[in-house]
């Protein structure tokens, strides 16, 4: 009988500094800037143990991992670790985000499956539920005002629409979307204020009176699993397992991967896209 190798699947990615980190089943790992060289940071934390492991962030040195249960820390970029619990019973942490001028001691904030948010405000040390105001705590996205050190804007995705927080995560109330509960799996906001939502089942769609009205930029059959603001007003949407570019804000579409990616990211610079694939390496496309 002829075995078949199972590929491992790619949760998130993250292209930060010189590497690139893929968050997948077995654990974290980090590759160089070419996608190859892969290196398992978990190793002398767990040696020869499996973690599985959905989101990640890093800045510097400091890497944060979601898992189950909590986040994952480290202050030396992958050397070692501390496991950072949240309350019991144990979530399963989905989505990460930092203030976008993180300084190290920083506000994050955890989205987890089925617990609702919950923020840190020393870089990932402790932790806290930070869900008044939100009835649906299924998060599949976060993201964080670009002038968040000003206004304290976070927005969350979640399976029945979006909810908005304006202090920073303490108290949330929900966006009216165009067909009542839809399912939120991508979130990004531009500098300007545009909020752009990737739902499950109703295409791409941007606001740009803070969610007061909603206009559909991409009509698809699939779900936007995720979704990146690049330079320009160029915007890449990841349509199930194949990816889309607009250069001209969303008004004109063309393929740039057919099929096969897992999931996707933008370097710091959002000139280079960064795919990962479904046999395990990752492409590089610049945009």
């Amino acid at each position: 009988m002829m075995s078949v190798e199972t590929l491992e699947r790619t949760n998130s990615l993250l292209a930060s500094g010189d590497f690139i980190y893929a968050a997948r089943q077995s654990g974290l790992h980090r590759l160089n800037a070419g996608g190859d060289n892969s290196r398992s940071l978990y190793e002398s934390w767990l040696p020869g143990q499996d973690l599985p492991t959905l989101a990640i962030a890093a800045r510097g040195d400091l890497l944060l991992a979601g898992i189950n249960g909590g986040v994952a820390r480290s202050e030396d970029g992958g050397v070692s670790w501390k496991a950072r619990q949240f309350r019991a019973p144990a979530p399963l942490v989905t989505c990460l985000a930092l203030l976008p001028d993180f300084g190290g001691d920083g506000v994050v904030l955890a989205g987890t499956f089925e617990d609702g948010v919950f923020r840190s405000t020393d870089g990932g040390r402790t932790w806290r539920a930070v869900n008044h105001g939100l009835f649906d705590h299924s998060i599949y996205a976060l993201a964080l005002s670009p002038q968040f050190a000003v206004d304290g804007h976070v927005y969350a995705g979640t399976g029945s629409g979006i909810y908005r927080s304006e202090n920073g995560g303490r108290l949330w109330w929900d966006l009216r979307m165009p067909a009542g509960d839809e399912t939120v799996l991508s979130l990004a906001l531009s500098e300007n204020g545009a909020i752009y939502a990737g739902c499950e089942a109703h295409g791409l769609l941007r606001s740009v009176d803070a969610g007061e009205s909603w206009a559909t930029l991409l009509q698809t059959d699939g779900a936007v699993n995720a979704m990146a603001l690049a330079r320009e007003g160029a915007i890449v949407a990841q349509v199930d397992d194949g990816v889309l570019l607009a250069r001209d804000e969303g008004a004109s579409w063309r393929e740039v991967a057919a099929e096969n990616v897992d999931c996707m990211t933008l370097d710091k610079s959002c000139e280079t896209l960064f795919l990962a694939m479904a046999d395990g390496s990752i492409k590089r496309l610049a945009l």
